[in-house]
C-alpha cells in the first residue's frame, strides 16, 4: 500500500526512476481499487446497462491516468530505457510481451542518466546484496500468489452461501472478470522469483503469451455477450 501512496504523492512525476516494487504494487493497487470503484457503481444503482460500470468507475480510472503513465515511464528509466519505448507495446502482440518484459527486468546497478539507483545500490556493492534483494523480491512475490489463492478460493466458496443469485448478477461478472485477468498475471509474477535472467526471460515470454491468450478469450466473451 505504501508504495501506492508513493506513487500518487508523485502523481505527474516523470522524471526519475522507480523499482519494480513500486511499479508493481501500484499495479495491483490500482487493479483493486478499480474493481471496487465497479462493484460500488452497481451497489449505488448507477452502472451502465450492459456494459457493467459507472461514474465512479470512469472518475478513478481518469484520476489514475496520469499516475500510472509516470510510474510507467519511471520503470523504463530504471532500467535505462527511455520513456518512448512506453510505444513499443503498440507493436502487435511481441509489443506487449517486450513491455511486460521490460517492467519486470531489475534496475540498472548504480546511477544512470535518469538519477541514482532507487534501491540505493551504488557501482561498488557486493554481488551479495544484489542476490539478497532477488530473493527478497521472490519470497514477497510467491507470498502474494499464495495469499491471493487464498483470497479467491474463500471468495467463491463462501459466495454461494451469502448470495443465492449472485452468479447471475452484473456485478459478479465484473468481478470474475478481473479475477481471471489476474490469475492471468500469475506466470508473470512468478517468473520474477526465478534468479537466473535467461530463464526469468524466457517464462517472461511464456507468461507474457499466456496473458495474452486470456486477454483474447475475455474480449471475446465481452463481444458475444455484449455486442
Amino acid at each position: 500500500m505504501n508504495w501506492y501512496i508513493k506513487v500518487l504523492e508523485n502523481y505527474v512525476g516523470f522524471t526519475g526512476r522507480a523499482r519494480r516494487s513500486e511499479y508493481w504494487f501500484f499495479t495491483l493497487f490500482n487493479m483493486l481499487f478499480a474493481i471496487l470503484a465497479m462493484i460500488l457503481d452497481n451497489v449505488f444503482g448507477i452502472a451502465v446497462d450492459g456494459v457493467g460500470y459507472g461514474p465512479i468507475f470512469g472518475i478513478y480510472i481518469l484520476a489514475m491516468l496520469l499516475p500510472g503513465l509516470a510510474v510507467t515511464v519511471r520503470r523504463l528509466h530504471d532500467t535505462g530505457k527511455s520513456g518512448w519505448m512506453y510505444f513499443v507495446s503498440l507493436i502487435p502482440f511481441v509489443g506487449s510481451i517486450w513491455l511486460l518484459i521490460l517492467m519486470a527486468t531489475d534496475s540498472d546497478y548504480g546511477s544512470n542518466e535518469y538519477g541514482p539507483n532507487p534501491k540505493g545500490i551504488g557501482e561498488d556493492t557486493e554481488v551479495a546484496v544484489a542476490e539478497n534483494e532477488v530473493a527478497s523480491s521472490g519470497d514477497s512475490i510467491l507470498m502474494f500468489v499464495i495469499i491471493w489463492s487464498f483470497i479467491s478460493t474463500l471468495f467463491y466458496a463462501s459466495l454461494r452461501y451469502v448470495i443465492s443469485d449472485a452468479y447471475e448478477s452484473n456485478w459478479f461478472q465484473i468481478v470474475s472478470t478481473f479475477s481471471r485477468l489476474i490469475w492471468s498475471v500469475i506466470p508473470l509474477a512468478l517468473a520474477f522469483a526465478v534468479k537466473d535472467k535467461s530463464k526469468r526471460t524466457l517464462l517472461f515470454i511464456f507468461g507474457g503469451i499466456c496473458f495474452l491468450i486470456k486477454i483474447g478469450e475475455l474480449l471475446y466473451d465481452f463481444v458475444r455477450i455484449y455486442v
